[in-house]
């Protein structure tokens, strides 16, 4: 309603900087909403981590330090079997050179000492203390602090403290977790500037972290799991993935020939040359020109013209399918074919980097490239996923969980008829849609099993009767009574839901399987906030779960392989599914023995189970039966 009385116009909402305090108003909504560099600008701080029901330590302040000869400090160190570290390297440096690469290192008596390239010989003093494995090196992300040290030449082996990983664990829907973010946490003073600065706050940090972790029951989490997967992620992110790149080279041509093809129909259709990134022109060609309906706005109140007004318009006219096909096409060959030729190394390998840190369920995420979210079930997906090869002689093999996400929710709840169906195995959606419908198994159709499927996993994603009446395309009723037949037949699951709400709204948090914790301190307030909450805390066991067993499973193959007479090696982690490269004669042994290394990683109340494939690519893979 453009004529609704409004009290102010936007100039009256502007706010001067430097000219007064800002209200508390505006800095309690800037930190629920974590704007925590607008609240530095604006002289405020954020707000401390919610506290759960297990006491918090008392904040700590950051030692100060001295520096000290470079040589003399690691014949101390050596002694006391204990450095913090860090590294830095110049705004432009050259990797090639080892000089670039400055390490910082303190002692938790308060001395530092700087180790550029000279003097040469307390350099390989430190070098050879590191390789050594003998002394416990704390530090803020250790497996980024590897990869620089590589660079300047040094190996860092043996146990180490992670801060980095610590304060994931603490507080994991943080999303970044920068060295300074970590100490204003911890109550501790910033640190000073340069790695050796860095490296003295390190200790003060570290204490008060594993306070923290035994107080909220996260120390096993962290030191069993997240810990000692660092190491597997660095081994896969150092292997990395063969691509072929003239195939690439190829289906880079046939993308842009495809693209081309598009364009020229495009704009046949439209009667004119189309920009189709241009929203404002695709507005005017479909509601004013085409005369086409408005089906969504914009939150500005226009019509809009994403890829679901799109979709909705499609059997209207054939252009907006056009412009679809063309996204998808030009999306695929920057995002991947271009990016995956541009990342690939002289052996033709794709090294991504894993981000322990990633996701607030424990799920891992992949960047630079992203190789977790190339698609699977499109055609034009399949054709990149060929791109991913073996090695000559070697195969891949996938070793992918089946519905781990749904046998987790049937171990959490303990509901008899969910624990049943999967003992009994077959298939699951059929045997729900069976239960659900009230009908036997044979009469089950596929409108009836997609349906079933769709309620199976909207339960374990919190989607209400809304969200799957649009997923179904049924009315909002008839969905309500799909998710109301559901938790009548599974009990359990409802109990369960609520039992597990209600634990929610007393501590401010939910737990996974292997203790991992999520704060949800909206979950006590009102409206879509609160909905939100309340869906983070029904889905974070589940999928948060999930996480738990692929990790568990990780770090327990990487630590048996050696040992396991095969010649293979774990290259990529997506989901639920792990990546292997070995010798084709191996892969059925091999598959035998990962399935019952991931199968009992964690032992739930009903089977886990591994579905295996080999190929010499990615998307023309075959069944494995071991």
């Amino acid at each position: 309603d453009r004529n609704a009385p409004v009290p102010f116009a936007p100039g009256d909402c502007r706010y001067d900087f430097g000219k007064g305090p800002a209200s508390e108003a505006l800095l309690e909504c800037l930190r629920r909403y974590e704007f925590n560099a607008l609240l530095k600008e604006l002289g405020g701080s954020p707000a401390p981590a919610p506290e759960s029901a297990a006491p918090a330590a008392a904040p700590v302040r950051a030692a100060a330090f001295k520096k000290v000869d470079a040589e003399g400090f690691v014949k101390k160190v050596q002694k006391a079997g204990a450095l913090a570290l860090a590294a830095s390297v110049p705004a432009q440096p050259d990797l090639l050179d080892p000089a670039t690469v400055t390490v910082g290192a303190a002692s938790e008596e308060g001395e530092a000492a700087l180790f550029p390239e000279k003097p040469a010989k307390a350099r390989a003093a430190l070098g050879a203390l590191l390789e050594s494995g003998k002394a416990l090196a704390v530090a803020h992300d250790v497996k980024a602090l590897r990869q620089l040290l590589a660079q300047g030449g040094l190996s860092l082996r043996g146990p180490c403290f992670d801060t980095f990983l610590a304060a994931y664990c603490l507080n994991p829907s943080r999303g970044k977790y920068p060295l300074s973010a970590a100490l204003e946490e911890a109550g501790a003073a910033p640190s000073e500037a340069g790695p050796a600065g860095e490296a003295a706050a390190l200790w003060s940090l570290r204490g008060w972290q594993e306070a923290q972790l035994e107080a909220k029951g996260l120390s096993k989490l962290y030191r069993e799991l997240e810990l000692p997967l660092l190491d597997v992620l660095a081994a896969m992110e150092e292997a990395g993935i063969a691509v072929d790149v003239p195939y690439l080279e190829r289906l880079k041509k046939e993308f842009e020939s495809a693209i081309a093809a598009l364009k020229k129909e495009m704009d046949g259709l439209a009667g004119a040359e189309l920009n189709v990134n241009s929203p404002k022109q695709l507005a005017k060609l479909f509601y004013e020109d085409l005369k086409l309906p408005v089906l969504r706005k914009t939150a500005t109140g226009a019509p809009s013209t994403d890829e679901e007004s799109l979709q909705a318009l499609a059997d209207k006219h054939p252009l907006p399918a056009k412009i679809i096909e063309y996204r998808e096409l030009a999306k695929l060959k920057s995002t991947y074919i271009e990016a995956l030729l541009a990342k690939a190394d002289k052996a033709g390998r794709v090294h991504t980097h894993f981000n322990q840190a990633g996701a607030a369920t424990g799920r891992l995420s992949s960047i630079d490239p992203n190789l977790q979210n190339i698609p699977v079930r499109t055609a034009l997906g399949q054709k990149i996923r060929r791109a991913f090869v073996a090695e000559k002689g070697q195969v891949l093999l996938s070793a992918d969980y089946s519905q781990i996400d749904l046998r987790v929710l049937a171990h959490l709840s303990a509901d008899p008829a969910l624990c049943e169906a999967f003992r009994a195995g077959g298939d699951i959606h059929l045997r729900t849609a069976a239960e659900v419908f009230g009908v036997p198994p044979e009469e089950v159709d596929k409108e009836m099993r997609r349906r079933a499927k769709a309620v199976n996993f909207g339960i374990v994603y919190g989607q209400g009767p809304f969200a799957l009446g649009q997923q179904l395309g049924i009315p909002f009723g008839e969905a309500k009574r799909y998710i109301e037949l559901y938790f009548k037949r599974y009990a359990g699951v409802s109990a369960w839901t609520e039992a597990n709400l209600e634990s929610a709204r007393k501590e401010g948090l939910v737990r996974t399987l292997l203790g991992r914790i999520r704060y949800v301190p909206d979950i006590a307030g009102k409206g879509p906030l609160r909905a939100a909450a309340e869906r983070v805390a029904g889905n974070t066991p589940i999928q948060g779960g999930s996480a738990d067993i692929i990790k568990a499973a990780m770090v327990a193959i990487h630590r048996k392989l050696p040992k396991s007479g095969f010649d293979a090696r774990m290259i990529l982690q997506v989901h639920d599914e792990l990546l292997f490269e070995l010798p084709k004669k191996e892969a059925p042994a091999f598959g035998k023995w990962v399935r019952r290394e991931m199968e009992h990683a964690v032992e739930l109340k009903v089977p886990v189970v591994v579905d295996l494939k080999a190929g010499p690519n990615w998307a023309d893979m075959e069944a494995l039966t071991a």
